[in-house]
Order: C-alpha cells, then sequence, then structure tokens
C-alpha cells in the first residue's frame, strides 16, 4: 500500500522564490505549534497560520502566494472536499514533531506538504516518516515537491540532523469532504465557527491555529 504520493517540482522557481520571500523569510514566525496536544511533555515548533476557523476564510495577513497554491492544492482533489488549513511551519535541530494524524476517519481528509527550503542536502534529515499497521515509508525532503496523503495516515515530519544550520520549513495544506466535516462541528461550516469546538494550541486567545475536535 503506497501511504503519500508525491509531486516534484510542484511549484515553479519563481513561485518558490514568492514562498521564500512573502512566507519563510518573512518575521512572522511564532513558537507553539505542536504535532500532538496529548503527548507530554510537548516540544513545540515554528509556525504561520493563515486560515481562520472562526470565519472559515484566509487571514487578513495571508500573502497572495498562499492563496494561490491553497488554491491548486484544492485543484487537485474532489470537488465536494474544502480546506481547513493553510499553514507553515518548522523546526531546527532538536526540535522533532511527534507522530499524529490529521483526522480520525480515513477517506473523507487530504494533506498536503510542500517542501519549502531554498536549498537542502540528503545528509539534512527533514524526510517525513509515514507508517501504518504494515508499511513504514519516508518521503526525502526535496524543495519545491509536494506530497499528499490521507490524513487519517500517521506521519511525523522530522527535524533537521546536527550538521544542518537551516530551519526545515514546510507549508501544509488540508482539505476535509464536505458532509464529514459538517458532520464533525456541524452545520456553520464555511459561514460561521460558532458551534465549532476548537482546541488552543497557542497561548493566545486570538490565534487561528487551531485543530478541530469533535
Amino acid at each position: 500500500m503506497k501511504l503519500f504520493e508525491e509531486y516534484p517540482e510542484w511549484i515553479s522557481e519563481q513561485e518558490h522564490v514568492n514562498v521564500l520571500s512573502e512566507v519563510i523569510y518573512f518575521p512572522r514566525w511564532r513558537f507553539g505549534q505542536t504535532s500532538d496536544d496529548t503527548i507530554e511533555p510537548n516540544y513545540p515548533c515554528w509556525f504561520q497560520s493563515f486560515y481562520n476557523h472562526k470565519t472559515w476564510n484566509f487571514t487578513k495577513e495571508c500573502p497572495d502566494i498562499i492563496r494561490k497554491l491553497s488554491a491548486r492544492f484544492l485543484s487537485q482533489i474532489p470537488d465536494d472536499f474544502m480546506l481547513v488549513r493553510s499553514m507553515s511551519s518548522a523546526n531546527t535541530f532538536g526540535i522533532d514533531g511527534d507522530f499524529h494524524t490529521d483526522w480520525p476517519n480515513p477517506g473523507v481528509s487530504i494533506t498536503g506538504v510542500l517542501y519549502t527550503d531554498k536549498t537542502w542536502e540528503t545528509n539534512w534529515g527533514g524526510s517525513t516518516l509515514f507508517k501504518s499497521e504494515t508499511d513504514y515509508c519516508a518521503s526525502e525532503y526535496i524543495p519545491r515537491k509536494l506530497i499528499t496523503f490521507d490524513s487519517s495516515i500517521s506521519h511525523i515530519g522530522c527535524g533537521p540532523q546536527r550538521r544542518c544550520k537551516e530551519m526545515r520549513s514546510i507549508l501544509a495544506f488540508q482539505a476535509v469532504q464536505t458532509d464529514a466535516l459538517k458532520e464533525r462541528v456541524g452545520d456553520g461550516v464555511k459561514t460561521s465557527a460558532n458551534n465549532t469546538k476548537v482546541v488552543q494550541r497557542y497561548s493566545s486567545n486570538d490565534d487561528p491555529n487551531v485543530d478541530i475536535v469533535a
């Protein structure tokens, strides 16, 4: 069973330049994103969030390149899916994520991860690992490559190795089948999040970077 799909050079060189200048090198990073809030102790990483679940729309400060790439991601998946996550995250040596899933049930949610660093060497690590009951595999970190996978598959974004002096950065997208999302959060999808129960992943109550939970 193949756990993920790969799309090399999913963005053009010019789009990569735009991602670097408008996102990765832009002083918008905050610290506090965790892969799994149920694991203690938590080891957070850096993040930028561009999608607000209170409005079901992009944040006001969302760069145009993020809107463009989010739309491209949506164009590759079924029409009855809607965007629920568009963000950037980054980790440095010693700051690894934890194995986690982005959605509890298979077949109704798709995650996309775009590798965004300017350059990368194999010995720097940074792969995304996947595991199921029968398989264990990895996607090598290669700039401009997109990987997509069922959001219910357990995965982890590995931090860079000691020899790497760079920050491992990605863009992450997630879309959920509309009926599955409504079943979980109510009929306020796309227009309001008043009935949505959320878990805050950052100390600020105004932070839109949240996880949807039952």
